[in-house]
């Protein structure tokens, strides 16, 4: 988690860890610090009297512990867990801790898939594209048909993930898939792109032509298509992609010199694709 500046309680000697987030934490400040980072996805598992007996023993916090321990025998919420914690460390300001209540609060009423679905959306967030993969087959082979909404969802994040890691043709059938069980319009388009990029020119326009009932959505996706390609137009990665083009064909192309030209390229397109998964949602 980097180094940390501590200001309450010791450094511990033995770390706790964290099995949800696979982290080894050694202090307070950050044990804080996922509390904010990971509000989205902390449920009742933060609530471990192992965890308060650390904050006791390893950090010396023992009014804080009591405090939680005090809080656990009444049945407190997670939110009012968290926030004694950030309350009494004081490391962050007073509306980081009060927004962070809000959405600790607002996932306590989450179902179990629901909270599963979370979990998935934030490997995906993360760039943990397989293990997303993994947590959203095992939650639709569970939900199937028991909430169509849900199942919408997640079929729709799958395609995300394929469409991130480039596999267009199956990010169009799980995009496809999500807008049969709910008719979403996004998904709709996300189909249109994922077969527009994973298809020939004309057998694109061959398949817009057998299913009328797509004509004005594959208008937006032209839409779409044609304001991504200008605004690149005007980027200083196209500009340099230019550059390198001109070095490489005016003769300065020894073998030393195509070598350089095709590590900028690499370097360009690497930064290209990152930005392209933040694009996808």
């Amino acid at each position: 988690m980097g180094q940390i500046i501590l200001g309450t309680g010791r450094y511990a000697g033995k770390p706790y860890f964290v099995e949800k987030f696979y982290i080894n934490l050694y202090s307070i400040e950050e044990l804080c610090y996922l509390l904010v980072e990971k509000a989205q996805m902390l449920d009742e598992e933060i609530m471990q009297r192992d965890l308060i007996q650390w904050l006791d023993e390893e950090c010396g916090l023992n009014q804080l512990a009591h405090a939680l321990y005090s809080l656990l025998n009444q049945n407190g919420s997670i939110a009012a867990f968290a926030g004694i914690i950030l309350e009494y460390v004081n490391l962050y300001p007073p509306d980081v801790i009060a927004r962070t209540e809000e959405i600790i609060r607002g996932n306590e009423g989450l179902s179990p898939w629901e909270r599963w679905k979370a979990k998935a959306d934030y490997m995906l967030q993360s760039g943990r594209y397989y293990g997303a993969l993994k947590q959203y087959y095992a939650l639709l082979a569970q939900i199937k048909e028991a909430d169509r909404t849900l199942m919408a969802q997640v079929l729709h994040n799958i395609g995300v993930v394929y469409a991130r890691l480039f596999m267009f043709k199956q990010a169009a059938d799980w995009f496809l898939q999500a807008y049969e069980a709910d008719g979403a319009k996004e998904s709709l388009t996300l189909y249109l792109t994922s077969a527009r990029l994973s298809s020939q020119d004309k057998e694109y326009i061959a398949f817009i032509g057998e299913h009328p009932e797509y004509h004005n959505a594959s208008l937006q996706v032209e839409r779409r298509i044609e304001q991504a390609s200008g605004q690149f137009e005007a980027t200083d990665e196209n500009r340099m992609l230019f550059t390198l083009q001109v070095f490489k064909e005016e003769g300065n192309s020894t073998a030393g010199n195509d070598t350089l030209y095709y590590q900028e390229v690499e370097k360009l397109t690497d930064g290209l694709k990152e930005r392209y998964r933040g694009y996808v949602s």
